[in-house]
């Protein structure tokens, strides 16, 4: 039985980054800067990775996640280098290294539900742990790895989580004694849309980093008893963007909306059809209609939740 394919809507087709559609209202941000908001949205991929790329922001922000004191870090390339044109890339959003330990850093945003995004992470750092060891060493010593992902939505859990929990933390263990495997390997994954308080209620600066993510291009003026955040105040204030960085922002803030828009189109329309016939399947007529309506590969890596690697792959 021949499937029919899922076609693009054309009022979803239009608003694709790089139509004139988008170009167009990326011009009208700009010739409108009054229209924009104070500060920029942390969960664009623009300004996640520009807010962290001030050190001080970043240190602040990881000494508030992780369990441990992190004193010092260098930035470091965001894409592993490959051994062979079998293995799959990692490109990382921000990634940094603790100078005297040398303990792994890694920080990623996802904006769009995707069914395979644990394994993803799962990837990302047994990555950089593999990384670690090299040809000619005598031993395997490793270095701790965090993987810090903040997801714009709610993942599944196979029991009930507690109405004020925010902040899930994987690390592998016994499962009877509940020993951990040593700490070479931690995962922390904040659900943004979990947090349910206003700013006078929340406890810890954890809340307060997930109502930064939430609330902070909304902000028409800052909340009192915030100065703890002075900092990414000032860096995230679009009106003290030069002009590159601006355009990159509007675009950026453009194509996540429109990125949002498609990715739920095809996430509710394409992946229940591809249901019926595998989900590999599902995902290539999904591209293949992506591509039909002119997107780029890096668009499609961005609206399906698939590493640039697979939609080239599955497009072929």
């Amino acid at each position: 039985m021949k499937t029919k394919r899922l076609k693009l809507d054309p009022a979803i087709a239009k608003t694709l980054p790089g139509t004139k559609e988008h170009q167009r209202k990326v011009q009208w941000y700009l010739d409108h800067r009054e229209e924009l908001s104070t500060f920029m949205d942390m969960r664009v991929d623009f300004a996640f990775k520009f807010i962290l790329g001030h050190k001080d922001i970043l240190l602040k922000f990881l000494n508030d996640f992780l369990p441990i004191e992190v004193e010092d870090i260098e930035y470091t390339p965001n894409e592993l280098p490959v051994n062979s044109v079998k293995d799959k890339r990692c490109v990382f959003d921000v990634l940094c290294t603790e100078r005297t330990t040398k303990e792994k850093f890694l920080c990623e945003m996802q904006q769009i539900e995707d069914t395979d995004m644990d394994d993803r992470l799962m990837f990302y750092g047994c990555s950089l742990v593999h990384a670690q060891v090299r040809r000619g060493r005598p031993d395997y010593t490793l270095k701790p790895v965090y993987v810090i992902c903040i997801s714009n939505y709610m993942r599944k859990h196979a029991e009930t989580v507690p109405d004020d929990k925010i902040l899930f933390n994987y690390r592998m263990r016994e499962p009877q004694l509940g020993e951990n495997f040593g700490d070479r390997l931690n995962f922390f994954i904040l659900e943004l849309p979990r947090l349910k308080k206003v700013w006078a209620e929340l406890d810890t600066n954890v809340e307060r980093w997930c109502y930064m993510f939430n609330n902070l291009s909304n902000f028409a003026e800052v909340p009192g008893n915030s100065d703890y955040f002075s900092d990414l105040y000032e860096v995230a204030r679009t009106g003290g963007l030069d002009e590159d960085e601006l355009k990159a922002y509007v675009d950026s803030m453009v194509s996540e909306y429109d990125i949002r828009v498609v990715g739920n189109y095809f996430l509710r329309e394409g992946m229940e059809k591809g249901m019926e016939k595998g989900m590999e399947k599902g995902r290539r007529l999904t591209i293949m209609d992506f591509k039909r309506a002119g997107a780029s590969d890096e668009l499609i890596a961005q609206a399906t939740g698939l590493s640039l690697e697979q939609v080239r792959n599955l497009s072929e």
